[in-house]
């Protein structure tokens, strides 16, 4: 699952199953990486075993970006 914290980064929680239990959260991006404001992350089908696509919303442009991390 991805989300946006209290601070506005975007984090990302997983678990064996839908109702959990979840882990806890790992920040994937810092909300002062990227001025102008983030919101919105939201998983692409694209994501598969270590790579993880996603959308990110901003504020500032109200745009939307694709990114891809590499999980550990």
């Amino acid at each position: 699952m991805l989300y946006c914290n209290g601070d506005n980064d975007v984090v990302m929680r997983t678990a064996p199953a839908p109702q959990g239990p979840w882990g806890p959260e790992q920040m994937l991006v810092s909300s002062m990486q990227i001025p102008g404001g983030i919101y919105a992350p939201f998983l692409h089908p694209w994501s598969t075993g270590r790579e993880l696509y996603y959308n990110l919303s901003l504020w500032s442009a109200y745009n939307v970006m694709l990114m891809h991390t590499v999980l550990p």
